[in-house]
């Protein structure tokens, strides 16, 4: 081998690879908030599924679908930026104020966040309402036992409430010490969704949709959904 071949074949060895991309440093998926504010990310929709990692699901007159936010530039500058390529749509009509809800089985270890975060696109005034829960196990098995008016009875379910008054983008947080319990004598009356003693700690999340009045109807968006350090 001569030495311009030999020099050929070296340059060809180190840059075949830079070439094709197998040298080249990797891209990150930078569509959610998560990365760079929260820990744990529940659903940023970008897969445009609800029934898989996680699995939604939806209940009672809650039209509940994935869209593209193209539309949606409108609202605060830091959440259009965050929200990536699609969401939640969250339509509904009803004659007394409730509509429906959807919710997901999480099972983990919460006890080191501190807050649900979420970005909510409003239409106005009426858009409706959110009312977020979360259901720890205090009874250490793992589950979530209810009674026929689907409140747990042994365990606390907590809540939040989000008037959802604007319009655009706007980011939320709802930080834990900020919850109402609903169900109280239940549970040991405390938030406290860690996994120790065989503890279920955040079992599920599930969000109601209301009307702001009697009759009336919701529209608004949700994306990425997560809990807060």
């Amino acid at each position: 081998m001569t030495k311009k071949m030999l020099i050929g074949f070296v340059i060809l060895v180190f840059c075949l690879p830079l070439v094709c991309g197998f040298g080249s440093t990797p891209k990150t998926d930078s569509s959610s908030s998560s990365s760079a504010q929260y820990k744990h990310l529940i659903d940023n929709f970008e897969d445009g599924d609800l029934e898989a990692a996680p699995e939604w699901f939806k209940f009672d007159a809650a039209k509940i679908k994935v869209e593209k936010n193209s539309t949606r530039k409108d609202g605060d500058a830091a959440v259009v930026e965050a929200v990536g390529a699609y969401s939640i749509n969250v339509t509904g009509n009803t004659t007394k104020w409730y509509v429906g809800g959807m919710g997901t089985m999480l099972g983990i270890d919460a006890s080191k966040y501190r807050s649900i975060e979420m970005d909510v696109y409003g239409n106005g005034p009426d858009s409706g309402k959110i009312k977020v829960e979360v259901y720890d196990d205090d009874n250490g098995n793992n589950d979530i036992e209810v009674g026929s008016n689907w409140v747990p009875k042994y365990d606390d379910l907590m809540y939040f409430e989000i008037n959802v008054n604007w319009k655009g983008w706007k980011h939320v947080s709802i930080p834990f010490d900020q919850l109402t319990i609903s169900n109280p004598g239940k549970g040991n009356g405390t938030f406290d969704p860690s996994t120790a003693g065989g503890s279920g700690g955040l079992v599920k999340v599930q969000m109601i949709f209301v009307s702001n009045t009697e009759t009336g109807k919701i529209n608004f968006n949700i994306d990425n959904l997560e809990l807060g350090i």
